[in-house]
């Protein structure tokens, strides 16, 4: 049985700043490249569901995969929302998943995403599951006034596991653990500590990779000459090269790292360089991810089929499309606002998490309902059609999370906030049918750009704190990526 990488993607905030920002905030030596930035109304779970809305095809013009397909879903992060509650059941839900799947949350390691991959290939190996997506995510809240502002960088990336049209097989793996002096954060803290970075790299990262892939080169009884592409979780550029060259693979084997691009994005680094890394491979090449965080994993996959790999790239945004759809801030007061890194007195809402629990159907999954009289699709799902006035006539319909502005009005005074003002309030028009109120998030100069008529597509965002818990909803925003004309051949 072949088990593997069916479909892949990822998401990378609309925001970057660069690096020389935050090195004359500071009077810091500089350093090229720039940070990925979450938007204040984002965090793991959100980029979470845009990453997997694009390994599902939410953007492939042949429709997206059938959720009720999916058997589980694996979610990765040092960052997420909550301490007790799975984050991996919200981003299911959000992206219509079926109830009776396998979910989990793997934190406290940035090596959770090979640890997910691992779990699914073996889930799948013993018949337990069919399909299993593996999802990656980190939003790290760096210490102002440090240099940890210039690593950290905000994405997600995911990979569906399964064993029907696998375009990169799973060959094997192999796996350290060590109980390293490295990065930690615990229960109270705020930030990242850490060691003696030199102590950490030479004893923790550099021993731990070379073990991890040693190991897998044994078992798999293969040389490194045989291993064309290697992606390695790195925390800086030059790492990753100096694990190649002491391992013996090829100096063109190892990827570049993004690292300069747009940070470390944790969780979803390793997978990020990994997509990079096979995006031009040829069939029957192997190729190896490498990931750290206390231990090593490592995974070699084999491309099955260029052409098919070829055509994952077309259906999905990827890191690519994402990259080079983002725009720099213009100062690091922008940057602070956005990662909310300054203590301010928030305004909350009243809230009934009892509410959103009941009609999570149209609030997460983007459920609408389609009259069997008349055939009006309208949002959100009520007894009456509001166009013929037929009750109790109406079928459950999944609406499209793209559309044009039917309307909107901009919002001086929105949640209290001045930053990011005013916010456009837009009454959208869907695809397919269905009238939405939401806000537009990711827009710049509002007044100007905001049009009646405008395309834009839904984002899941968060909205509020309110009764102690974090609250989720669809927002708009600016198509984000045209779709890439790639050629196959």
């Amino acid at each position: 049985m072949t088990i593997g990488i069916i479909r892949y993607g990822a998401y990378l905030p609309k925001y970057l700043i660069k690096r020389e920002k935050i090195a004359e905030a500071w009077d810091f030596p500089s350093i090229p490249g720039g940070i990925s930035v979450r938007n204040s109304d984002e965090d793991t779970i959100t980029m979470a569901v845009e990453a997997g809305l694009d390994c599902l095809g939410e953007y492939d013009p042949d429709g997206p995969v059938d959720p009720s397909s999916i058997d589980g879903l694996f979610f990765a992060t040092t960052t997420q929302p909550y301490t007790e509650k799975q984050s991996a059941t919200v981003i299911a839900n959000a992206l219509d998943l079926r109830a009776d799947i396998q979910t989990m949350d793997i934190t406290d390691t940035t090596k959770g995403a090979s640890i997910a991959i691992i779990r699914a290939y073996e889930a799948i190996k013993a018949g337990s599951a069919k399909n299993i997506l593996i999802i990656a995510a980190d939003a790290q809240k760096p210490m102002p006034e440090s240099m940890y502002e210039y690593q950290y960088g905000d994405g997600a990336a995911a990979v569906l596991i399964g064993t029907e049209n696998v375009v990169l097989s799973i060959q094997g793996y192999a796996s350290t653990a060590d109980n390293v002096t490295g990065p930690w954060k615990r229960m109270q803290d705020d930030y990242i500590r850490s060691f003696e970075t030199k102590h950490e790299a030479i004893y923790g990262y550099s021993r731990n990779m070379i073990a991890a892939f040693k190991l897998a080169m044994q078992k798999l009884d293969i040389k490194p000459d045989d291993i064309r592409s290697a992606a390695l979780y790195a925390p800086d550029p030059r790492k990753a090269m100096v694990i190649g060259k002491k391992l013996g693979l090829s100096s063109r084997a190892v990827q570049n790292s993004p690292f300069l691009e747009f940070g470390n994005t944790g969780n979803a680094f390793a997978l990020m360089t990994f997509l990079l890394a096979v995006k031009r491979e040829r069939t029957d090449a192997l190729v190896a991810l490498g990931s750290y965080g206390d231990g090593s994993d490592v995974i070699i996959f084999k491309c099955l089929d260029k052409k098919q790999l070829v055509n994952r790239r077309r259906i999905c945004r990827g890191v690519i499309g994402y990259k080079n759809s983002m725009i720099f801030l213009d100062n690091y007061g922008g940057y602070l606002s956005k990662k909310k890194l300054l203590e301010t007195e928030r305004f909350t809402r009243k809230n009934s998490p009892v509410r959103n629990w009941r009609d999570e159907k149209f609030l997460y999954r983007m459920y609408g309902m389609k009259c069997k009289e008349c055939g009006t699709v309208q949002y959100p799902i009520w007894r009456a059609c509001i166009h013929c006035s037929a009750k109790d006539k109406s079928e459950d319909v999944k609406l499209r999370k793209t559309g044009k502005i039917f309307t909107f009005t901009l919002d001086h005074l929105q949640g209290g906030n001045y930053y990011d003002t005013p916010v456009p309030r837009c009454v959208i028009d869907l695809d397919g049918g269905g009238r939405i109120l939401c806000d537009m998030t990711d827009i710049e100069n509002p007044e100007e750009t905001v049009k009646i008529g405008m395309q834009v597509e839904l984002t899941f965002r968060w909205i509020h704190p309110g009764e102690n818990c974090h609250n989720y909803y669809w927002k708009c925003r600016p198509i984000r990526v045209e779709r890439p004309e790639v050629e196959i051949k």
